[in-house]
């Protein structure tokens, strides 16, 4: 057996923030960090969840194991001028005063970065969706996506910010790209990427609505009694329907680690 003994560093991609980010850490952030795990004979980087837990637009949404997708990735950690938007005098302020807070503003950056992509979308992104790239991307994660981007377009229906689920669509494409285009940088510096994968799913996800028979619906998973909680904790979240997964070969597990394994060197 060839085992291999790596030294890292495990993280929350939010709190990587650096100078070319808007208040919070960013995909592209970890290129500085694989920078310094180089520097200091470090070669793996692990990562808290990074997918998408976006339900209430609010301080709810902060909890990264609470996703509406098991597939998606959050929004929040694409970088603005990435995706093409030019910074304006606006942008800058409020990355400056962004950047000037002790700790992290989820909620006003979160929606400064959604009103942005928004603006952006309506102008200029929407040629975006019409490239060769864009519509391969989108036939590669039809599974997902479709039914994705049809819960965002239908939780946001009732705001002032409503988006068509295209626009759901080509935030994901873009997540996709800068994520990868990373990983890539890693690899070039000899740095793995590794993942979390939360074993629990939200009783509210896509997957859920998408496959209810592959959850238990009348009870919940959580965590038992230790030195933090001697009541034990529960999480709210529907325990797994293992013979009903079986009968198809636990396809949907299938997915979901092929999905990941795009980003992820180890889980």
């Amino acid at each position: 057996m060839n085992i291999q003994r790596r030294t890292g560093v495990a993280v929350p991609v939010f709190s990587l923030r650096t100078k070319d980010s808007f208040g919070v850490g960013e995909f592209n952030d970890l290129r500085l960090l694989a920078d310094w795990c180089v520097a200091t004979g470090q070669n793996i980087i692990q990562l808290l969840p990074i997918n998408d837990t976006t339900f209430t637009h609010t301080y709810q949404d902060s909890y990264p194991y609470n996703a509406v997708s098991s597939f998606a990735l959050h929004p929040l950690y694409l970088n603005l001028p990435l995706m093409g938007i030019v910074p304006d005098a606006e942008y800058l302020m409020l990355k400056e005063r962004f950047e000037a807070l002790e700790s992290i503003d989820y909620e006003a950056v979160m929606n400064a970065k959604r009103d942005y992509m928004l603006r952006y979308y309506n102008g200029k992104g929407k040629n975006q969706c019409r490239t060769k790239s864009f519509k391969d991307f989108v036939e590669r994660n039809t599974g997902w996506l479709d039914t994705y981007a049809s819960f965002c377009e239908k939780r946001d229906s009732k705001y002032s910010f409503a988006a068509p689920a295209q626009f759901y669509r080509w935030q994901q494409f873009h997540l996709d790209k800068q994520l990868k285009d990373v990983v890539e940088y890693l690899h070039g510096k000899g740095v793995i990427l590794k993942g979390d994968l939360p074993i629990g799913v939200s009783a509210d996800s896509v997957d859920v609505a998408t496959f209810p028979e592959l959850f238990n619906m009348d009870c919940s998973a959580g965590a038992p009694p230790d030195v933090f909680c001697t009541d034990g904790q529960n999480w709210g979240f529907p325990t797994y329907n293992w013979n009903s997964m079986a009968k198809d070969g636990y396809k949907w597990w299938k997915n979901r680690l092929h999905k990941m394994s795009e980003y992820f060197d180890a889980f």
